[in-house]
């Protein structure tokens, strides 16, 4: 398994020199298997997987019933 930061950048002008701030907002997990998966730390107990363009085309489409 390997771990990736997902990060944010703000520039931000102090005493009139720019100043870059990084924040961590969240991680890339790959598996051993060749699975990816995005966790962001605002949004806690979920993850997103993350899929090549030519990969989309063979994941199930989820109907929602309307009222």
């Amino acid at each position: 398994m390997r771990l990736f930061n997902v990060l944010t950048k703000k520039v931000i002008t102090k005493d009139d020199q720019p100043l870059t701030l990084w924040h961590r907002v969240g991680l890339i997990k790959t598996t051993n298997s060749g699975n990816w998966f995005l966790q962001l730390f605002h949004q806690p107990d979920t993850d997103f997987y993350v899929v090549e363009p030519e990969h989309e085309e063979r994941l199930t489409a989820v109907q929602l019933a309307t009222e």
